[in-house]
């Protein structure tokens, strides 16, 4: 079967029968550590597994507490100014409306107001197509509330397009209100 001469049969069965002997030795002294080790490396991989996803859970957490807690996750005056202004110019852009201009006219928070509202005039000339389009991409916002309060939309000198002039206000929730300032007269 091995093709080996009868003389050398015994030689090599004595061989093969040493190569077990050694191979066994060698799985008795390894293969309990081995097994170990490979329980062990399923073991780290479920923990590994489990931070994971608690290190995932704790990011939706804060996420959510940010979200629920208004003075945390309020901007400052000047920063809500500035993210109206850049979601618009964004939205036109993405949208292919060029060379929008727009005008900061006000800001105001009052403190019986539940909102701070920022006012930007906005002028540019786009298709109806394109116009339909910006205003609705900027009334699916959520981080804020941007709506239309003026407009003016008249047909472009080739009457291709139209010229738009339009107020818009984003309103955000004032964080001071509902408080109660102290009124304290001075006596003379």
């Amino acid at each position: 079967m091995l093709n080996v001469r009868a003389e050398e049969r015994r030689a090599v069965i004595i061989f093969l029968m040493c190569f077990l002997v050694v191979g066994n030795l060698v799985w008795l002294w390894i293969g309990p550590g081995l097994l170990t080790l490979r329980t062990q490396l399923a073991e780290h991989e479920q923990a590994l597994e489990r931070e994971g996803m608690t290190q995932i859970a704790h990011r939706e957490l804060n996420q959510m507490v940010a979200e629920l807690n208004p003075k945390a996750s309020m901007a400052s005056g000047s920063e809500q100014a500035t993210m109206v202004i850049e979601t618009l110019r964004d939205e036109a852009e993405r949208i292919g409306i060029k060379g929008i201009s727009l005008d900061s006219v006000r800001s105001s928070s009052r403190n019986n107001n539940p909102f701070i509202e920022h006012k930007r005039n906005a002028t540019f000339e786009t298709s109806l197509i394109n116009l339909v389009e910006f205003l609705q991409a900027v009334a699916d916002k959520k981080d804020s509330m941007i709506r239309v309060s003026d407009y003016k939309i008249s047909p472009s000198g080739d009457r291709q397009r139209v010229r738009v002039q339009m107020s818009f206000i984003a309103s955000y929730p004032n964080p001071d209100y509902g408080k109660k300032k102290s009124k304290k007269k001075k006596k003379k």
